[in-house]
């Protein structure tokens, strides 16, 4: 019963503790802000901006639509692109650019972080990349989805890693 009552008393202590704050200026807490409508805030400009590749903003205000990769860079059916922090495309090779969904097939260089990222090496394969749902961001449109498929080197399975699309809106 005692344990019981230490456990208590340390619980309504912590709590105490983080609503009294940890004694700034004036020993008061800000209250979070928070929208009552339920809905993400929009999200914040890229840092580092944009960086639009060749005739991409020509091509976008034409009606185009564009791809901006993990590095935030825009281009019209670019022959290369980083997918995540670990894997970067090249030699790309499109069809059915500008549709809903735009297919491309290239070359894939992941990073193997063994024994650690630091250390690791380098592998290459062949992977497709599948880009869809295109999303009008101020007045221009994107591809907002992206799906990468590719083959690990080693054990020859097909592998389904994460891959982001930086849709500037």
């Amino acid at each position: 019963m005692t344990r019981g009552l230490a456990c208590a008393a340390t619980v309504w202590l912590a709590l105490a503790l983080a609503l009294a704050g940890c004694g700034g200026e004036s020993g008061e807490v800000a209250a979070p802000k928070v929208k009552a409508t339920g809905t993400a805030p929009p999200a914040p400009p890229p840092d580092p901006p944009l960086a639009y590749t060749g005739e991409a903003k020509a091509a976008l205000a034409g009606g185009a639509i564009a791809v901006a990769d993990s590095s935030w860079r825009v281009a019209i059916e670019p022959s290369q692109m980083d997918v995540n922090t670990d894997q970067r495309l090249s030699q790309l090779r499109w069809s059915g650019w500008g549709s809903d969904r735009a297919s491309g097939r290239g070359d894939v260089r992941t990073l193997i972080c063994e024994p650690t990222c630091a250390q690791g090496v380098f592998e290459d394969s062949r992977a497709e990349l599948v880009l869809s749902e295109p999303k009008r961001c101020g007045g221009q449109r994107f591809y907002s989805r992206a799906s990468m498929t590719y083959e690990d080197p080693k054990t020859k399975k097909t592998r389904a890693p994460a891959t982001y699309l930086r849709t500037p809106c």
